[in-house]
This record gives C-alpha cells, sequence and structure tokens, in this order.
C-alpha cells in the first residue's frame, strides 16, 4: 500500500495548487475554490485501489452537489468543467494514478445544502463516459432509443450509471444494481427503458417501492424524482446534452 500512499502524497499538492487556480481564476473573491479543491482531493484519495498491474487506480467519474445557484453556475460555465477534469486527469498522471476510462466531471443541484456548500461523489465507471456528449442515446433490443446520461445517486453516497434496457434492484447480488440494506427485498424493483424514458416497477416488494412520497406499482422517471425502495432514497439524474442545464438532486424527507 505504500505504492498509494506515495502517490496520493503527491496528488493532495499537485491537485489542490490545480484546482485552487483554475476556480480562483474563474470565480475571484469566492469562498467555493477551497472547499471544491479540498472535497474534489478527498474523493480522489479515497476512491484510489490498487490496480491488479499493480499501478494505483483512481475514479473517473465525479458528481459535484451544490445548492441550486451555485450548481447552476458551475453548470453553466464549461469553461470551468473543461478546467477541473483537465486538473484532475493532469494531477492524477503527475501522481502516476492512472484511470478506467478518461476523468468526467458533472454537476447536480441539492437544493438541501447551504449557500456555496458542496458535495463530491467519486466513482470507478469502466465505460469511456466522457463520450456520452456525442452519443446521448443508445437502443435497447426492440429498437427504441434510451439515454445513457442517465444515472441513480444511491443512498446519497454512490453514483450509478445507467445505460441498460432493463436493470433489476435488489439486495440479492446477482442483481444490476446489488444494496446491500435489509430493508430491501432479494429482487426489489426494475427498471425498463420504455418510449426513450425509464420507468420503474415494483417487483411485489414487502417494503414497497416511493417515488415523491408516492407509493407506486409502476412509474415514469424524469430528472429529480426521490425513489425509496423501503426507505432507502435513491434519486434518478439525467445529464443534458445542453451544458446550461442543471439536473437536479433532491434529498428524500
Amino acid at each position: 500500500m505504500s505504492v498509494i500512499k506515495s502517490s496520493l502524497n503527491q496528488l493532495e499538492a499537485r491537485l489542490q495548487a490545480l484546482v485552487e487556480g483554475s476556480v480562483v481564476r474563474l470565480f475571484p473573491g469566492s469562498r467555493l475554490p477551497q472547499d471544491l479543491a479540498s472535497q474534489l482531493v478527498d474523493a480522489m484519495r479515497d476512491g484510489t485501489q490498487l490496480g491488479e498491474d499493480g499501478v494505483p487506480q483512481a475514479p473517473n467519474l465525479f458528481t459535484i452537489l451544490a445548492p441550486p445557484e451555485q450548481a447552476r453556475a458551475m453548470q453553466a460555465n464549461q469553461v470551468l468543467i473543461d478546467e477541473l477534469t483537465r486538473a484532475l486527469h493532469e494531477a492524477g498522471q503527475d501522481s502516476n494514478l492512472s484511470f478506467s476510462a478518461p476523468p468526467v466531471v458533472r454537476v447536480a443541484v441539492d437544493p438541501s445544502l447551504g449557500p456555496k456548500e458542496i458535495q463530491v461523489l467519486a466513482q470507478n465507471s469502466l465505460e469511456d463516459i466522457s463520450q456520452t456528449s456525442d452519443v446521448a442515446t443508445a437502443q435497447n433490443d426492440n429498437g427504441e432509443a434510451i439515454s445513457d446520461t442517465a444515472f441513480l445517486i444511491v443512498d446519497g453516497t454512490r453514483v450509478f450509471p445507467l445505460g441498460q434496457s432493463v436493470i433489476n434492484i435488489g439486495r440479492r447480488p446477482d442483481n444490476q444494481l446489488a444494496i446491500d440494506d435489509a430493508r430491501i427485498s432479494r429482487l426489489h424493483a426494475q427498471l425498463r427503458a420504455i418510449r426513450g424514458h425509464y420507468v420503474i416497477f415494483d417487483l411485489d416488494s414487502k417494503g414497497g417501492t416511493w417515488v415523491n412520497g408516492q407509493r407506486v406499482r409502476q412509474h415514469t422517471l424524469f430528472p429529480g424524482d426521490v425513489i425509496s425502495l423501503a426507505g432507502v432514497p435513491l434519486v434518478f439524474g439525467q445529464d443534458a446534452p445542453d451544458p446550461g442545464e442543471t439536473q437536479e438532486f433532491v434529498p428524500s424527507t
């Protein structure tokens, strides 16, 4: 593990300098740069693992949750997103970290956060999601277009990219989205791509499936919808092809 520790020691200073330099230039006088830099550093550090080739591998998908006004300002500024992405990639390479695919930074709105308060989620995606702006849809088995920019925020701690036409959700390990929580049934719910939208179906679960506070048997999902699987929160989001459009992250109550 000394290899990872050495790389992360280099990473912290390098990423802090790159991110702060970029954001200070774009947002002079703001308190955001220090918070953003430190959270990106923490997210990259916490998500770094030793790869099979012995080289530390950093997460490549970073989701920044921010309050509405700040998130919209960040989302509308593609220069900022590009700078953050470049900084993460450059800092990782300079610190001898590898990536399974080019890093991607995206922004989602979390209305529960205070002014200039942010949260960063990081994960490792095996897909090259940096190209999703060029290829915004895939097709299911019926030839219908489905979005490959949709995702679920699971229990406020991780991002699960969608893109398949059928996604089973439950406690059983062989589900596409397995959630190890005793409240969730072994096969609890299913997402299906129907006419270009994801629809969630409850699979006769014990604890029920809820969307925006209402119990449902099936429900067509839209960005910002809050799903509760027997009390475990998931939020449906979708990256917009227009960089000025922001997805809304609404926490469960």
